[in-house]
Parts: C-alpha cells; structure tokens; sequence
C-alpha cells in the first residue's frame, strides 16, 4: 500500500511539473512556458519594461502556444546563478551584462573594451546586424542563444572640482574606480588617479575629500547613489559602453517549434526596443534631476571624445588574440 502511494505521489509530481511547460496550444504547437529571470525589480526599470512588453507580444501573438512569465527581483537567483540554470536548460531565459558572458567565454571582452563603440546608434547598428550574429554564434557553443540586446548606458566621468573637457584636466584628480584591474588601468590611461572602492562608500569619500570623484551612468550617477550631489561636474566622455544580452538556453530553444521561434525572436525585438526607448527616457531624467540640482554638464565634442579613446585604444594591445572580433566590431559602425 506504502509502495502505491509513493508511485502515485511520484506520478502526480511530474505530472505538475510537465504542466509548467506543456499545454494545449490553438495553433497547432505544444504551450510552452519560458521563464525571464531578472535581477532589477520594479515595472519602472526599463529592463522590466522591455520584458514585459516581451512578454505580451509574445504570448498574444504565439496562439496561445508560449506562455513568457517575467520573474524580477532577483527570486530564481543572481545573474551568475541562473545563468548557469539556463545554460543547463532549468531556467529558460535571462538578461544579464556582457561582462558577466566573459565568465563562460573570453571573446566577449570585445564586446566592452574601452573606446571600442563610437556611440549608442553605431553599437545597436552593429549588435541588430552581423556583431549580434557573431556573437550569438560564440554563445551556441556554450548552451545560449542571444534573441536581443539591451542598453545598458555608458560610464562617464563626474567629479567635485572643475569641468573636464580634455585628458590633462584629470590630471592629479583622484577618481573611484570599480575594484577590477581594466577599470583601474581605463582611469591611469585617461590620466586620473584611479582609487578602487566598494560603491557603497563612494558617496562619503567625495564629500570628505578621500576622492574627487568617480565614473558611472546617468542612472546611477542620479538615482542609485546621489553622486550629483557632492560631484556636480559630469563630463560625457563615454568611456566604456557595455550591452546586455536577453539569451535563452540554447536546448529549450531548439526544442520549438520554427513558428514559435519566429514569434519569440521578434517579440524579443520589439521588446529590446521597448527596453532602449525606456533607458533613454531614464538618462534624460536623470540629467534633468542632476542639472536642476545644479550640477555641469560638459557635452564633449567628437574631437574631444575622441581625445580620451586615443588614450584607451592602445589598452587592446592587451587582446590582440581577439584582433578578429575587435576589427569586426570597428568595422561595423
């Protein structure tokens, strides 16, 4: 008798479990449910924006043959967690920076050496067109597939002192660097004082002089650590921009249907759109925020810009094995 319930419970368990991913489809396909997994919460964050606009497209015009659920906030794990999730088929999707890529496969760090993107427009011309198809080549090989790519900004300088308009201005400015060695050598290539240090104590080490300043996006320069407020000088230099990549698993992938895919890939598109458009609605409010507060802008012209990137480019001498793929991304702007 204890032998028959347990094979009942057994049964009645995969039998749940198979309905999370299998249903009864109008059009002809199985139903197919995909989970998002995010790290960002909240409905206002573009990332979330561009996946719930995903996620309606793609569920309304599958037929009723995929079902995309979006979990933010972080409760199916951290972006390294899932990602290894994913790559194993247990979770289906997940938005996740390029950098975090680089932990499964070098060739990504083309995608996010300094200097290397002229610009937002040259970037996603690239990425929507033949870098994109590179690299979601390169991603295959590990159990991934790339559907989109996201905006993520692009850090700039913003100190206490004085307004940056060339390298020389940096010159003895202490500037907080995040604690990785590229980003150490991007601030001693530009000229300034790169300080390692946790994000968090950021704020107070400006405002009691330990440091002059730091670098990061609009966004976070603005909303997630109130910089503006103790380093009102913010130069738009850009000196390193690095995308995010929507992947889902590559076998989950395999596993649809030719129409389902179709319908997924270009909901995944639009919903990238979504995300951009909503990024850059973020970053002009944050300016507005900053400048309202009384912060400087200094908007750099492309001689100027180009100014700090001369500075940086020769730091890919470090990745000439990845010449290849560094040409192909110059090429493509």
């Amino acid at each position: 008798m204890k032998n028959s319930k347990k094979v009942l419970s057994l049964a009645v368990t995969f039998a749940m479990s198979m309905i999370i991913f299998v249903g009864c489809g109008g059009g002809g396909d199985e139903t197919v449910s995909l989970r998002l997994s995010e790290v960002h919460s909240g409905d206002g964050h573009p990332a979330v924006i561009g996946h719930n606009e995903f996620a309606r497209l793609a569920n309304e015009n599958s037929n009723g043959s995929l079902n995309v659920q979006v979990f933010p906030g972080g409760v199916l794990g951290s972006e390294t967690e899932v990602l290894a999730q994913v790559q194993a088929g247990a979770i289906e999707m997940l938005r996740l920076p390029v950098p975090v890529l680089t932990g499964i496969e070098e060739r990504f760090n083309a995608l996010f050496l300094p200097g290397i993107w002229q610009g937002r427009d040259p970037m996603f011309r690239a990425l929507d067109g033949e870098i994109g198809a590179l690299f979601t080549s390169i991603a295959n090989e590990h159990g991934l597939h790339i559907l989109a790519w996201h905006d993520a900004g692009a850090r700039s300088i913003y100190n206490s002192v004085r307004p940056i308009y060339t390298p020389a201005d940096l010159a003895g400015l202490r500037i907080r660097m995040q604690e990785a060695e590229l980003m150490i050598q991007v601030m001693a290539s530009m000229g300034g004082v790169p300080v390692p240090m946790p994000p968090g104590e950021v704020y107070s080490a400006i405002q009691t002089g330990l440091v002059d300043g730091a670098e990061n996006n609009w966004p976070s320069y603005v909303t997630s650590f109130s910089h503006y407020e103790v380093a009102p000088f913010f130069t738009d230099n850009e000196h390193v921009r690095a995308p995010e990549a929507l992947v889902i698993s590559l076998n989950v992938w395999n596993g649809l249907s030719a129409e389902q895919q179709r319908v997924l890939q270009q909901a995944a598109l639009d919903g990238a759109q979504a995300q951009r458009t909503a990024w850059a609605a973020v970053e002009i409010e944050a300016e507005a925020q900053a400048v309202a507060a009384g912060a400087v802008v200094t908007r750099l012209t492309p001689a100027q810009r180009q100014a700090f990137n001369d500075l940086l480019t020769p730091m890919w001498d470090d990745w000439t094995h990845l010449q290849y793929y560094i040409d192909r991304i110059v090429a493509a702007q």
